[in-house]
């Protein structure tokens, strides 16, 4: 499987940090948010909100209101577990916000004060002190928050387990295909070169023999006419066969388990998952439930955006001044400064609103918030901390798995190009030397005037071709010379400028096999361009860019045709390049642009 950035890019966030529509969907939505665990938490949260409650407005012991607390949970959980075993046998392949948004609020409402009316009398729930629509809303806002946010966590963790086992496999196969390039092309190129021996050995051994001793006329056109068979018959389609590009076929992967995050051990960069703007919304999680019980006041209102915004901008600033080289830590480590900042952030907002709301009002009553408030909005920030910490790890696996892409692409083109000129190299020693060999021998023996050197020659000829089979002896000049040498052909009918930067030039001149690839793709081009596109006149480009050679050959010829023509090597580029593309230039002609690794 080809895994590309775009598919593994994270989704847009704001700039404050939120996560953009269309991925909250995905985290608040999918199957996760209505897990085990995040029931397990439902179940948690709502027993300690029952149990507060019921100690509010009864005077039982701990243990009766720990009991009717418990029966108040019956009916909602087994509504969630009802409706997640329905969703599931459904199929849950799109986000359901809507879905998991109603589930939880019937399933609070169930539980919340209006639903402790069927556990004690509607006495103690409609009092004033007990304040069952305020509480109810309160509780709505605590449990969904919660629930939602812990959804969110597990959706990431498995998220991250899938692109971690990914990123193994990736690494397993790159792995694998470095060692085929290593080792596999050597032997490859030695089976090649044995296989064109054997095809070939047999006919020029023959051929030698019946140079042997002296020929007569008849005798010499007999064996010229032979000579002529075997390169049609023989030399010629070994030769296409041995040019036919190979196909590669990789082992099976074996399946890679998602790995488990090790807090102690692995490093993050705690300042990515500093997330102001979920500070900014948790923040008036706290608020708002005191404004739909009480209604608000203006001033409050006022302190409140002011102090959430404050906070939002010292975080961004303690984002920018954080030391660079204590950003990557244990992600233990991590979790607990993020868990105190947002705590801690949470904390100076109610109390700024609290100090404001006293001075406004005497006493505003939704601004204040009591010890167990504050530490169930602490549990919901270590939760926020927790998503934050596994989302900036889902990030650095994604930001690996990009480049281990990038860098599995370099090598699968880099072994397509090795493979490539390993058979053009030997198919063009059958084509050349071989071929070449063969013919002139036949011209010889057509002669009038052959001798006796002359036909020792062809057999030395004959013997040099099988040695440049079994032994690559091919001289690769310089690119600067091999594009001298294709100016220098096309000279009188077309203008050719090249442009080699010194970049290229010093990674062309440590590596041979490229240099050869990036002779052939010029020469091709050239050529295409000037019988096809019928130019006039040329720019050839070699770029370096790292480990890259990028190539472009512009021309002023007719353009890229509209229909597909055979010979305009095609099959060759994909073979070479890393990628490559042929397009129309604005002022007329075509431009090829080929990246070669």
């Amino acid at each position: 499987m080809r895994v590309t950035s775009q598919d593994i890019a994270p989704a847009a966030s704001s700039s404050f940090g939120i996560p953009s529509r269309a991925r909250l969907s995905v985290l608040l939505g999918s199957s996760t948010a209505l897990s085990l665990p995040v029931i397990a938490a439902f179940f948690v949260v709502g027993y300690v909100l029952s149990v507060s409650y019921l100690r509010l407005v009864m005077t039982d012991s701990w243990l009766t209101a720990g009991i009717e607390a418990l029966l108040t949970l019956i009916i909602p959980c087994g509504f969630l577990l009802i409706v997640r075993a329905v969703a599931n046998r459904r199929g849950w392949a799109q986000p359901r916000v809507g879905l998991v948004l109603v589930s939880l609020s019937v399933a609070t409402l169930l539980r919340s004060p209006i639903g402790i009316i069927a556990v004690t009398e509607w006495e103690f729930v409609r009092s004033d002190e007990a304040n069952p629509i305020g509480r109810t809303v309160i509780s709505l806002f605590i449990t969904l928050g919660i629930t939602l946010t812990l959804g969110a966590s597990v959706r990431l963790a498995r998220e991250r387990g899938e692109a971690r086992a990914v990123l193994l496999a990736e690494q397993a196969r790159l792995r694998e295909l470095v060692e085929a390039t290593d080792e596999s092309l050597t032997q490859a190129e030695s089976e090649l070169r044995g296989r064109a021996s054997d095809l070939l050995e047999p006919t020029i051994s023959e051929i030698r023999v019946l140079l042997q001793g002296g020929l007569s006329d008849a005798e010499a056109r007999d064996v010229s006419a032979r000579i002529t068979e075997v390169v049609n018959e023989v030399v010629r389609p070994t030769s296409r066969e041995l040019a036919a590009s190979p196909t590669f076929v990789l082992r099976a992967l074996d399946p890679q388990q998602p790995a488990v995050f090790k807090w102690l051990s692995d490093r993050l960069d705690v300042t990515r998952a500093i997330r102001p703007g979920l500070i900014m919304v948790l923040g008036w999680l706290i608020i708002t439930p005191g404004i739909v019980i009480v209604g608000p006041d203006w001033r409050v209102l006022g302190a409140s955006f002011l102090a959430s915004l404050s906070i939002v901008l010292v975080l961004l600033g303690v984002k920018a001044i954080w030391p660079r080289r204590f950003r990557r830590m244990p992600a233990a480590l991590g979790l607990g400064i993020l868990a105190f900042i947002y705590v801690m952030s949470i904390w100076a907002t109610q109390s700024i609103v609290q100090q404001v709301g006293n001075s406004a009002a005497g006493q505003a009553a939704w601004s204040t918030m009591s010890w167990r408030g504050l530490a169930l909005w602490g549990v919901l920030a270590f939760l926020v901390s927790v998503l934050a910490m596994l989302d900036e790890h889902g990030r650095q696996n994604r930001a690996s798995l990009a480049e281990l892409n990038v860098e599995l692409e370099e090598v699968l083109a880099r072994l397509r190009r090795e493979a490539w000129l390993l058979h053009r190299t030997v198919a063009l020693a059958v084509h050349g030397p071989v071929q070449s060999a063969l013919v002139s021998t036949a011209m010889r023996l057509s002669a009038s005037d052959r001798t006796e050197d002359s036909i020792n020659d062809a057999r030395r000829r004959l013997d040099e071709a099988l040695t440049a089979i079994e032994h690559d002896h091919h001289e690769v000049p310089s690119i600067n010379d091999a594009l001298a040498d294709l100016t220098g052909l096309w000279t009188p009918v077309v203008q050719i400028k090249a442009d080699v930067w010194p970049s290229a030039e010093s990674r062309l001149a440590g590596n041979t096999g490229l240099r050869r690839c990036v002779i052939e793709i010029c020469r091709e081009a050239a050529s295409n361009a000037i019988r096809h596109g019928r130019a006039t006149a040329l720019d050839i480009s070699l770029i370096g860019m790292g480990e890259t050679i990028v190539i472009r050959v512009s021309d002023d010829g007719d353009g890229v045709p509209s229909e597909s023509i055979a010979g305009l090597g095609e099959a060759m580029l994909d073979d070479t390049c890393l990628r490559w593309s042929r397009l129309n230039r604005p002022d007329g002609g075509a431009e090829l642009t080929a990246y070669v690794v």
